[in-house]
């Protein structure tokens, strides 16, 4: 069959077609053999793919061999004598180590003073150690090398502002997760209270006491099986840890929690949005702890306490004179001490006031709501407040709170008036002025609507009559 061309083609066509079917041939004809060669043999990638595994178990099991080296010495009941004469142990329990989480890291991807000081054990890497402290701190950086983000969490804690002030008693990483037997996340249970039982053992005994402990020692069933009770780390975090004395942190918390809270108390307690500003959570919930009303300087544009600042030593001294005193100590003074340590941003703080329990121990004895006050003669009778020490907090840089008790009498003076925000309780001060203007206050919201309705009420009657 001729092959039929469209209007206005010409044989030209078909010799075009016919030169490029030619050079395509002779193209294929050239490269055909290489795709062939390259059909026929394995491709790189997979190559590579298969060597991978293979690279890492021989990098690994080197690792695993340099280890072995180390626990070789290190399994026997060595010792080191430190610069401060005390013996540093240097056994290491092979289970314990291998089965931990750093397991598979080799020795001295964190001991690195010693492959970089060549063959050990030598003189060269025998070197001094002033005191089994020092040795913590120097490991703390190289914690920080694999878990950065960690540590700086640490850097902002309370914990690490006591070791910055030359505390030995602050945490480290090694005192909280061990130098050698560090758990993986898998096997750490919160519930035991380790690592912070280690120095919070008595407030530890207090939580396993409270609904909280017992939820969470019993199958964390508080409201339902998906919420779980809270433990240290939920209220504190687990490396920024931060004091909750004063201030609105752990009120905060609570509601995190319990995100129903402002409603329900509004449906019994009356002006329940100002009690749960100025009465903490534990002095309803935890029954049996004793009160205290504390009075700390808040900075209302920054929502913080108000505190000294850092090497203030001059009123450093004059504080531990304050409590060298004894007895009561009148909150002005201390409030003089941190205006003048301040002078640069008290422009907008206030005192606040709040009703606190007296330790940390009762703020965490949490009790079932069933046992919750819900009586008012419970705070606001006489003789239940005169029993009440009242206390002026100051934070200090590392957080920690330094207290101090003061007296009622000493809470009556116009300057500490000025000064008050938030916290006012009708006889809880011997303030006259206060109660006066709070008497005065109610008899007008009571009489200026009484007012309104008998004036109403005469205006009508009058144009009944038509006197109007």
């Amino acid at each position: 069959m001729m092959a039929r061309y469209p209007a206005g083609s010409t044989g030209v066509n078909t010799r075009v077609w016919s030169v490029l079917t030619a050079l395509f041939t002779l193209w294929f004809m050239l490269n055909g053999p290489v795709f062939a060669q390259q059909a026929k043999e394995p491709s790189a990638e997979p190559a590579t793919t298969e060597s991978a595994p293979a690279e890492a178990d021989a990098a690994l099991e080197a690792i695993l061999e340099q280890n072995n080296r180390c626990l070789r010495c290190h399994t026997r009941d060595r010792t080191k004598t430190l610069e401060d004469g005390t013996e540093l142990s240097l056994k290491i329990h092979r289970e314990d180590f291998i089965g931990s989480a750093h397991g598979k890291v080799a020795c001295t991807s964190c001991h690195v003073s010693i492959e970089s000081r060549g063959r050990h054990p030598s003189s060269k890497t025998n070197r001094g150690i002033s005191r089994q402290r020092d040795l913590a701190l120097e490991m703390n950086e190289s914690c920080r090398k694999c878990h950065e983000k960690n540590y700086e969490q640490y850097q902002g804690s309370i914990h690490s502002k006591l070791v910055a002030q030359g505390s030995d008693k602050a945490p480290l990483c090694s005192d909280c997760h061990s130098a050698h037997a560090i758990q993986t996340m898998a096997q750490f249970q919160a519930e035991t209270g380790l690592p912070c039982k280690k120095c919070h053992d008595d407030v530890y005994t207090a939580y396993r006491e409270s609904v909280h402990g017992s939820a969470r020692l019993n199958g964390n069933i508080i409201r339902d099986e998906h919420i779980e009770a809270p433990i240290c780390s939920d209220c504190h975090s687990a490396h920024q840890v931060t004091a909750m004395e004063i201030g609105d942190i752990l009120r905060d918390k609570c509601f995190a929690c319990h995100e129903n809270v402002p409603l329900l108390h509004s449906q019994w307690l009356p002006n329940a949005g100002t009690h749960l500003d100025v009465v903490s959570c534990a002095v309803c919930h935890a029954p049996f702890a004793k009160h205290r009303f504390d009075f700390h300087f808040y900075d209302n544009e920054t929502q913080t306490p108000v505190g000294l600042p850092e090497n203030i030593e001059e009123f450093e001294k004059q504080f531990e004179s304050l409590e060298e005193q004894g007895g009561n100590i009148d909150p002005l003074a201390v409030w003089k001490l941190v205006e003048e340590s301040n002078k640069d941003t008290t422009a907008n703080v206030t005192l606040r006031g709040r009703l606190e329990v007296k330790s940390g121990i009762w703020a965490h004895q949490i009790a079932p709501k069933s046992f919750a006050v819900r009586t008012c003669d419970s705070c606001h009778l006489a003789g239940h407040r005169q029993r009440m020490g009242i206390t002026v907090s100051v934070p200090e840089q590392s957080g920690k709170v330094r207290t101090f008790e003061t007296n009622r009498e000493s809470l009556g003076t116009v300057g500490e008036i000025q000064t008050m925000s938030d916290f006012y309780e009708m006889g809880g001060s011997r303030s006259k002025l206060l109660d006066i203007m709070f008497l005065l206050s109610l008899a007008a919201g009571i009489a200026i609507p009484i007012g309104h309705f008998t004036l109403g009420r005469m205006i009508k009657e009058k144009m009944d009559r038509g006197e109007l």
